[in-house]
């Protein structure tokens, strides 16, 4: 009786094994991908969030003022890596948001650092 395995049987084995590390190799290498993407969009959501509650922290009495915003007031708050743009503009009321007889500004901050992009809006409103 033969007892082990053939040389045949052997090659079978390392290739099948073979075939199976790589794919997990490459199943690897796309979380990791992933889990950088998701890190450049959470690290984007805080700065564009820290922007936004800076210029609201401006706009509001009694340390502030509506008319002191501005779309330098963030570029002290540098983040390394990424891009971040603020735009005021005002709006002309009426508008269903705005009321005639109110001041309204829509402030966008959008962040990006590669593939990853973060905006957040929100209105300034002085009544």
């Amino acid at each position: 009786m033969n007892r082990g395995f053939s040389l045949l049987e052997l090659i079978m084995a390392i290739v099948v094994v073979s075939i199976g590390a790589v794919a997990i190799g490459a199943a690897f290498a796309a979380m990791s991908r992933s889990l950088a993407l998701n890190e450049d969009l959470q690290r984007a959501s805080q700065v564009a969030q820290e922007c936004a509650e800076h210029i609201l922290a401006r706009a509001r009495p009694p340390r502030g003022h509506y008319s002191a915003v501005a779309s330098t007031d963030c570029d002290a708050m540098a983040a390394a890596g990424f891009n971040r743009v603020v735009n005021i503009t005002a709006i002309i009321p009426p508008t269903p948001l705005c009321d005639a007889t109110w001041s309204c500004k829509r402030v966008q901050v959008s962040v990006s650092k590669g593939t990853a992009a973060v905006e957040v809006n929100f209105m300034l409103v002085q009544y």
